[in-house]
């Protein structure tokens, strides 16, 4: 029944795959690494604990809409963001090849990557999980298919106000700027991640110099505007303001901007990666009619930003 945490497999420890750990290990996209796919990560957790077994996801870099039809939907998270975050909750991240797999039917897909390569003792997943070719298995395949060498797992999708939790859903807020309930469908603020890039200058000309972050182009940004966020710099939370847009006092550019104004903050950051932390959408982008008024409408994003920013304890 979905939910249940069975005991473990039938499989003798000393039939296990030579040279090979068994794995609890957890299969899917994990883009944004939501609330649901954390129940996931936190069963698969419990289960490598209790059998003293190493603990794993098993993902793709991108979701395989997107290998199928390059015009898939956006990332939630850049792939890099997602295997550390995933790491924060188990022992590994397995990247898998999505075209090595494509054309596994379900008992080629079990035989070949869950026992020969990955020696499973555990699987965990979502009760609406498919796999093989064309989607054609499903969790109850998979345990008809494990024959008593693995137990399977099966989580009830987590829901949100009746509505399942998925990266479709938090996609949808983010570009409606509803930061409030993406956070609790992620549970954790939107993050953004990237490389600290040279800009225009135009931040530091005004008097408020920006770290300039260059994200990875397939994931989808917020709505644009202004927002409070944090940062972090060799472990110490930088409070800050940040701006997404395409600067239309400046006649715009082709390509949405990421860049944050630091509060008490001086040093070097180009060439590090960052990832900005947003709490709250400040207000929508305006076009000024010059520098003076520009300057002035900045002050105030980051004087709301400050003051939102003081209300908020941790960053989580």
């Amino acid at each position: 029944m979905p939910g249940d945490i069975p005991g473990r497999s039938s499989r003798s420890r000393n039939e296990e795959v030579t040279g090979k750990d068994c794995l609890a290990l957890t299969i899917g996209t994990f883009d944004g690494v939501h609330i649901g796919h954390q129940l996931l990560l936190r069963v698969t957790r419990e289960i490598a604990e209790v059998r003293n077994i190493e603990s794993a996801a098993y993902t793709y870099e991108l979701p395989p809409k997107r290998y199928l039809d390059d015009s898939g939907p956006k990332l939630v998270m850049d792939p890099g963001s997602k295997v550390d975050y995933l790491e924060s909750f188990l022992d590994r991240t397995i990247v898998g090849d999505f075209h090595d797999v494509r054309t596994f039917t379900p008992e080629q897909f079990v035989e070949k990557v869950l026992v020969e390569e990955l020696n499973v003792d555990a699987v965990v997943v979502g009760d609406d999980w498919r796999f093989g070719k064309d989607r054609s298995g499903s969790y109850r395949d998979l345990e008809e298919l494990s024959k008593g060498r693995f137990t399977v797992h099966p989580q009830r999708q987590v829901t949100k106000n009746g509505k399942p939790v998925s990266s479709t859903w938090i996609r949808k807020e983010l570009g409606e700027g509803n930061l409030e309930l993406a956070r609790e469908l992620l549970g954790r603020y939107p993050g953004y991640s990237g490389e600290v890039v040279r800009g225009h200058q135009l931040g530091t000309d005004l008097g408020f110099p920006t770290a300039n972050i260059e994200l990875d182009k397939r994931v989808v940004l917020p709505r644009r505007g202004n927002y409070a966020a944090f940062t972090e710099i060799d472990g110490r939370r930088i409070k800050g303001a940040v701006h997404i847009g395409n600067r239309p006092t400046f006649g715009g550019e082709e390509n949405h901007q990421v860049e944050i104004h630091l509060f008490d903050f001086n040093g070097e950051l180009y060439d590090e990666r960052l990832t900005v932390w947003l709490v709250k959408y400040l207000d929508r982008n305006r076009e000024y009619s010059d520098k003076g008024e520009l300057r002035q409408a900045i002050r105030g994003y980051v004087d709301e930003a400050k003051r939102v920013l003081e209300e908020v304890d941790s960053l989580k």
